[in-house]
């Protein structure tokens, strides 16, 4: 009766660490996305892809995720912070045009981040010079990591 409920208790164990993500991080292949994005029979195709980013659906994968803003040169984190401040400014705060700006935003953050740490083995890949000071900076004191520290970055060759 013991060994059937360590056996059960490994197989839990091991289950559950299986089941968590790995913390890979993959620098970003530049000609595959922007193949991927321009084709309608793609999972990638990019009017999709924008259709569920301002649903702020959260089903978004990172592969998503990273397809959406290393193939158009429309989202950056510059323009989702204008976008917050300016809801914050009409809204309020609190208000769910802000939140949904916010989530937005963190999900660009998320793209980024899921490229490199910010070492120089394995730097941050950003589309455009100025994403790089506000990811390494950090947005807001309501993020919920402090990025602090030198990081190192690549601009995107596409923009």
């Amino acid at each position: 009766m013991k060994r059937r409920v360590a056996i059960i208790g490994l197989l839990i164990v091991c289950c559950v660490a299986l089941g968590q993500e790995n913390g890979v991080t993959l620098k970003p292949n530049y000609r595959k996305i922007a193949r991927v994005v321009k084709s309608p029979l793609s999972p990638y195709f990019l009017d999709s892809l924008q259709a569920r980013f301002f649903r702020c659906d959260t089903a978004m994968t990172v592969d998503d995720l990273r397809c959406l803003y290393y193939g158009d040169t429309l989202y950056s984190l510059v323009n989702a912070a204008a976008i917050y401040d300016r809801r914050c400014r009409r809204f309020g705060r609190d208000s769910r045009q802000a939140n949904d700006a916010w989530w937005q935003y963190q999900m660009l953050v998320t793209a980024i981040w899921s490229t490199g740490d910010g070492s120089r083995r394995r730097p941050l890949h950003v589309a455009c010079p100025e994403d790089a000071r506000l990811a390494s900076e950090g947005y807001d004191s309501a993020l919920w990591f402090k990025m602090k520290g030198k990081r190192k970055f690549c601009v995107s060759p596409q923009r």
